[in-house]
């Protein structure tokens, strides 16, 4: 059985908030008392494990929606399965793309929701493949987010509307670090715009360990097929158990202050590792000693697989850090962003400041419609004029971003 250790990764074998955890026990049980939940994107890794810990609090009802209708029956089996009961009565899934005028019908219907959580996004640098994928992060990241908060405006205007965002989105240099800062925007100016009598809440934080889609993932289903593992050289990245970005989420979601982004108070001294270092920890996990190939290399490592597994040794195959968006170390906090301290001892805060205008935002949402709903616009539409709209709202974006004739797909 291969072992997925995340405190090899993040140098803890107790949960960064697990202290903050008990502190909040009655404050958590008292706002989430007969409370109604909406948790979008409920079936992915970070929105699974944040379902899991709100179905122990006595909610009047929870409504999970994701498109992988898979995923949403795995965890109503592991929901169903576990020992400790679900407290949270009135238990729902449904399988819907959270942007379709079914997702929207299902909403209007139903009854008023206290929290809403939105884990559905495009989160993988390596979707800046060309104009199209590149479009629909916009879509998905952005303008289902605005729809769904006008939406929500109606139904539900004293509810607390929460959001993921990411450690990219802190001076972006890839089109997903861009989309998710422009998340930003829209969930804290739309929701004010909305009147939301919780307000809107958001984090940042770092690599889950073992996650969908994640590297850590890749490395696991590599030395299951044996065959050698990958991962770029020189590149840093702070690491978290599923475990701490379920309980980020609901102390950020159900207790933060509105208005604020929340992140992991994390040393990077302390914390930041290099991918490659992750992978050798991983493999020294599992019983194996990592021996490295330059990418140059790479057929080599794969016919000397067998032999150096007979020495309990793993072929690890390093690849240049070349590839577009790719930002060289992690950070939570931007340009001109202060993170400061918390009720929560293992989390920091930034204060969200209003960026581009109200109506600038609009206006760039507006654009993303019209583009959405022409198949003409679609087909005439460049990466050039992708640039300019988000340069309209971080101008700085256009100097940052990191432009590349090569993805991750060409690499790992």
């Amino acid at each position: 059985m291969i072992e997925r250790p995340s405190d090899i990764l993040t140098g803890r074998t107790r949960s960064l908030l697990a202290d903050d955890i008990l502190a909040q026990t009655e404050r958590l049980a008292v706002a989430l008392e007969n409370r109604s939940c909406l948790i979008i994107g409920g079936a992915g890794s970070i929105g699974s494990q944040t379902t899991e810990l709100l179905s122990s609090y006595r909610l009047s009802a929870l409504t999970i929606v994701d498109h992988d209708e898979n995923g949403l029956a795995r965890l109503m089996r592991r929901l169903r399965g576990r020992e400790t009961p679900v407290a949270a009565r009135n238990i729902s899934t449904l399988p819907l793309d959270y942007g379709s005028p079914a997702f929207q019908a299902a909403i209007e219907t139903s009854d008023r929701f206290d929290f809403i959580l939105n884990f559905a996004a495009l989160k993988h640098v390596r979707s800046e493949k060309d104009v199209w994928s590149t479009f629909q992060m916009f879509d998905t990241n952005i303008l289902k987010q605005a729809d769904l908060i006008n939406t929500l405006a109606e139904h539900s205007p004293k509810s607390r509307f929460f959001s993921v965002s990411t450690d990219k989105a802190a001076d972006p240099v890839s089109f997903m670090g861009a989309t998710k800062r422009l998340m930003e925007h829209t969930i804290f100016q739309l929701s004010k715009q909305a009147g939301f009598e919780r307000g809107a809440t958001s984090a940042r934080f770092a690599n889950v360990a073992y996650s969908q889609g994640s590297l850590l993932e890749s490395f696991v289903n590599r030395l299951d097929a044996g065959v050698p593992l990958a991962a770029p050289i020189d590149i840093r990245r702070y690491f978290m158990s599923i475990e701490e970005a379920g309980e980020l989420c609901l102390l950020a979601a159900i207790l933060g202050e509105a208005g604020k982004i929340y992140v992991p108070d994390l040393d990077a001294e302390t914390h930041l590792i290099t991918m490659q270092s992750a992978a050798e920890r991983f493999l020294r996990a599992n019983g194996f000693q990592a021996i490295p190939f330059v990418l140059d290399r790479q057929a080599q490592a794969f016919r000397e697989m067998q032999q150096l597994r007979k020495n309990d040794q793993w072929p690890l195959i390093l690849t240049p850090a070349d590839t577009a968006g790719e930002k060289p170390y992690e950070e939570f906090v931007g340009d001109g962003e202060v993170a400061n301290a918390t009720a929560f001892s293992a989390l920091q805060a930034i204060d969200y400041a209003p960026g581009p205008e109200l109506s600038t935002l609009n206006t760039f949402l507006d654009k993303l419609r019209d583009t959405r709903s022409s198949r003409a616009a679609l087909s005439r539409l460049t990466s050039e004029t992708l640039m300019d709209w988000v340069a309209e709202l971080e101008p700085a974006f256009r100097q940052s971003h990191i432009p590349s004739g090569l993805r991750l797909d060409d690499r790992i």
